[in-house]
This record gives structure tokens, sequence and C-alpha cells, in this order.
């Protein structure tokens, strides 16, 4: 869903988590986070009235105006039951599993909000695989109120940390862990255990730890042996305080069980205490893998359009632009053609230059000839005119040349003039070479001359 936001907000007995992310051409951006400590003492309601400020407190500190919100609870505020039923029921599984709540939890149907997922298929044995959360009414209802201490923003659905930490991680970077993943969550009075298989939650328990603690690094090996009995090798990830942390690598060691380090760079998120509400606000921007809600349908906030307007809007824009651009094209073709068309009665002007300077050098040609005729003895003008080329350098040419019996008088522009009247007498076939006039300066650097010399005779043969 590109250039969609979504809030997640985690909410503990003592801390709240909240995550923003975004939608956009490079994928899911962290756009903003913040945990924040709650009094634990104080009754439910006082310290949601206190979530509740943190959260606009939150949305004006990262000018976030309107956003999918999505609300995370702890646990063991909810059960979790992993069911099966016939492949049959799969059209009417709400219905189902409605008339048979009371099989999966101790409450009645009507005191409970519960939603499902199919987590497998086993066509072969005509089998689904279902994955049940069920909440009490009266535990649920002072969240779902969070809708109206929010005002406009509401809320669009409501999860236990469980799935939101499933949907964290399985992000396409942890799809290294093709055996399983199993979460181990520590906190002072409670540990949760959850395995991630195949991008969905396979297994899930929440275990009170006792009071005095001294048997908890046995009761989290008895429970990691039994997962791993049930479920085959996997990896293991420990979130919760380092100290306790340290003493439960023992545990996997004696299991042969393989740790997995999370890796928060992929994300961006400062503190594994985030996760639960990155993955919640996931939800608000992508197809996730676990989809629960226990919000009623009939209370959820629609999921914000804005980054569906915008898409279509950017469309539209590309789509003006691509005809823009077509036009522009039709147009610039046009100017290159006009362009060509000036070339071409350009170059034609050139042709007939070109043609008139063939005419005058047929004239030219026609000169030389007659000159050739009146050269004295065997010396013709063609032969003075053969020397002065390769006498003369490169950087001057002759304007003017007459040839009158034995006397050539040349006029023309040069780098230096004063370096021709020695390259002029060092010819055999030339003497008495001088200037007829001053050497002027010219504008272009060149210096304009005007020599005369004398042609040595040389009897004919």
């Amino acid at each position: 869903m590109l250039f969609q936001t979504s809030l997640g907000i985690y909410i503990e007995d003592d801390n709240l988590s909240i995550v923003y992310l975004k939608a956009s051409f490079k994928g899911v951006q962290l756009a903003g986070q913040s945990i924040f400590s709650l009094d634990k003492e104080k009754p439910i309601n006082e310290r949601l009235d206190t979530v509740s400020a943190l959260v606009r407190e939150f949305m004006r500190g990262n000018r976030i105006s309107s956003t999918n919100i999505h609300i995370g609870i702890k646990r063991d505020l909810a059960i979790i039951r992993f069911v099966e039923l016939p492949l049959a029921v799969k059209d009417n599984l709400r219905e189902t599993l409605g008339y048979e709540m009371e099989k999966y939890v101790p409450f009645s149907m009507d005191d409970v909000y519960f939603d499902f997922q199919i987590s497998g298929e086993d066509k072969e044995n005509n089998k689904l695989a279902i994955v049940l959360v069920a909440m009490r009414k009266d535990a649920l209802s002072p969240y779902m109120e969070l809708k109206d201490r929010l005002g406009s923003k509401g809320i669009y659905g409501i999860e236990i940390n469980s799935t939101a930490a499933v949907n964290y991680f399985s992000q396409r970077f942890y799809s290294t862990c093709q055996d399983g993943l199993l979460l181990v969550s520590m906190n002072v009075n409670d540990l949760e255990v959850n395995l991630i298989k195949n991008r969905a939650l396979t297994y899930s328990r929440f275990l009170k730890i006792p009071e005095n603690g001294s048997d908890m690094n046995g009761l989290i090996s008895e429970e990691l042996k039994k997962v791993k009995d049930t479920y085959g090798p996997m990896h293991v990830s420990f979130l919760g305080p380092d100290s306790q942390i340290d003493h439960l690598r023992s545990s996997i060691q004696d299991l042969e069980l393989e740790e997995f380090s999370i890796d928060l760079s992929k994300t961006g998120i400062s503190t594994c205490d985030l996760i639960p509400a990155y993955g919640l606000a996931l939800k608000g921007i992508q197809k996730v893998p676990v989809d629960i809600n226990l919000l009623p349908a009939d209370i959820r906030k629609k999921a914000s359009r804005a980054g569906l307007y915008a898409m279509f809007t950017l469309l539209g824009l590309l789509v003006l632009s691509g005809l823009s651009w077509g036009l522009g094209d039709i147009v610039r073709q046009r100017m290159a053609f006009d362009d060509l068309n000036k070339e071409i009665k350009t170059l034609s002007a050139d042709i007939e230059k070109i043609d008139r300077i063939k005419a005058e050098c047929k004239s030219l040609e026609d000169q030389i000839e007659y000159l050739n005729r009146l050269g004295p003895g065997s010396l013709s003008a063609l032969d003075v005119l053969k020397e002065l080329s390769e006498r003369i350098p490169e950087n001057a040419w002759l304007r003017k040349f007459s040839l009158t019996e034995d006397k050539v008088e040349i006029e023309g522009n040069a780098g230096s003039a004063s370096d021709l009247i020695s390259l002029i007498e060092a010819c055999p076939l030339f003497k008495d070479a001088v200037f007829l006039s001053p050497i002027t300066k010219l504008r272009d650097g060149k210096e304009y001359f005007r020599i005369g010399f004398k042609l040595i005779n040389i009897p004919a043969e």
C-alpha cells in the first residue's frame, strides 16, 4: 500500500511503545519511535488516560494528522488455542467457532471477543489448522475506549503482542531460519514462548515465573525441550533484560539449539522493546502473515485511503507526464525537421559559393597558362609560383602576384613579413628582393607586405 502510514502502539503495565511507519517506493520506512514509562500501580483507566495523552503528544511531535492506528496488549490478557477442524467448515468458520467456543476457552460465547486465522490446510486428511485468539469482553473494553479518548483519530485494530512479534520476525530478512524461530520473552514476573514457523504462529505459551525465581532456568529448559521434541530443530532468540538472558543461554547449549541474534539495523528501531509496536504498525501499510483483530468489526476505523488517493494522483500525473512527453517529442521532431530544412538551405548557399570558387579557379588556371606562355627563357610563371609556394611559410599567403619580364611583385599577409626577404633570396632563381612599401600591422595580428624581386635569367636549352 504505497504512501500509507501506520502507528503501532503497544501497551504494557509499566511501558508504552510507539512506532510510526511510512510506505514509499523504497519500502517500509521508520518515521518515528518512542518508549514512555507508565505507573503500573494506577488503575487501568487512569493509565489509558496517560496513554492517550502520550499518543496525541507523539502525533503532534511527528506532525501526524491522520494514520492507521493499531493497538497491542499483553499476551496474558488473551487465550490462544491451536485448533483443528474439518475442511468442510472452512466457509463458515466464524459461526462454527462461535458454537464450539466453550470447548476451547473457559468462557461462554457471549463473554468473549475472538478472532482466528487459518495457519494451514491438510487436504489429504481434510483438516484445517486454525489459530484462535479470544479475550474476555470486560478485559478488552478499557482498550476499546481508547477509540473515544483519541477522538477523531480512532483505532483500526487490537491484538496481542505475540501475533505482532510474528509479523515483525516474518519479514524477508529473517528467512534464514527455515527450521523455525522460537522467541523467548522474559519479564520480571512472567515468561512467554512463541514459535514462528513458515511465517505463522505455530506454538504459544505464557508462564508465570515462581516468586523466588530459583527454578527459572529449569522451567525454561523444560519448556524449550518440550517444544524441540514436538517441532524438531529450531533457532532461539531471547528478548528481555540482558542480565536474565545471560543465565538462559546455558539452556539452549544443553539442548543443542542455535541462538539467532536479532539485527535491529534492518528496521532501524533502537531497542527490542519496540518489536511488538513495529509489528503492529506493519499491519497498516502491508499484508502481514498473521492478521488477528480482536476489535469488533462494527467499531473499527476504516483504513486510511490517503495513500491510495496519493497513488492514484501520482498515477494520473504520470499519465499526464507521458502525454506531455509524447506531445513534446512530436514538437521536438517538428523543430528538428525545421532546423534540418534551414541547414539544407544554408548548405545550398555554400554549394553555390563553391561553384563560383570553382569557376574562379578555372579562370585562374587559364591565366596561369597564359602567363606560362609569356615567361622569359625556360622559366615560366608557374615555375615562379611553385618556388614561392615552397619558400613561403604556412602562416603567410599571397593576395596578389604579377610577373613582368624579369620582375616579380607579390602582395599578401604573413605572421612575420621581415622573414620573407631572406627566404626569397635563398632561392637560386630569385635576386634583389626588397620591400616595395612599409610593413603594416593588421587587426588579426598578421603583417601586410609588398615585395619585389628579380628573376635570374636561365637560358633555354
